[in-house]
């Protein structure tokens, strides 16, 4: 059995999970940030499509498909959150979200022999291994994500 259905797989259930909770934030939640903080669920969000712009699709296609200055805004070293005062709109980043998982799914298809490749030493950072980092990542900003709707419910709001 081909490696490639396990990353088809987390890629679905990872980016899904994204997809619920960007759905389940009202409105109001999503560019909310508690004192202290800065980062809300639109820029969680945003922040999962660049990751997976960086750590996937630029290696395997050298270059990014995401709009034009979407790293000041998501990036790893993006402005400070609270500078950006024009955010896109939900359906904008749920639609970039799910055609990047179509984009996904398709590029593991067409690069499936580069990505089957092992790196010569465990030191060696592949695409497949760069991929399961993104994923994780955004796995990992669910929490903040789904924390961040708690919040939220919790305030009342």
């Amino acid at each position: 059995m081909s490696r490639i259905i396990f990353l088809e797989e987390l890629a679905r259930q990872v980016r899904t999970g994204t997809l619920d909770l960007l759905r389940a934030a009202r409105e109001s939640w999503l560019t909310w940030a508690p004192e202290g903080t800065s980062n809300h669920i639109l820029w969680h969000a945003g922040h999962a499509l660049w990751l997976q712009d960086v750590l996937c699709i630029q290696p395997l296609t050298r270059a990014t498909e995401l709009p034009d200055e979407w790293d000041k805004a998501f990036g790893a070293h993006c402005r400070p959150v609270r500078s950006t005062t024009q955010w896109p709109g939900r359906m904008e980043v749920q639609y970039l979200l799910e055609a990047q998982l179509a984009r996904l799914l398709e590029l593991f298809q067409s690069e499936a022999s580069r990505l089957t490749r092992t790196a010569d030493t465990p030191a060696q950072w592949s695409a497949t291994r760069g991929i399961i980092h993104g994923l994780h990542d955004e796995a990992r900003h669910q929490g903040e994500m789904y924390l961040l709707i708690k919040l939220c419910r919790s305030r009342g709001a």
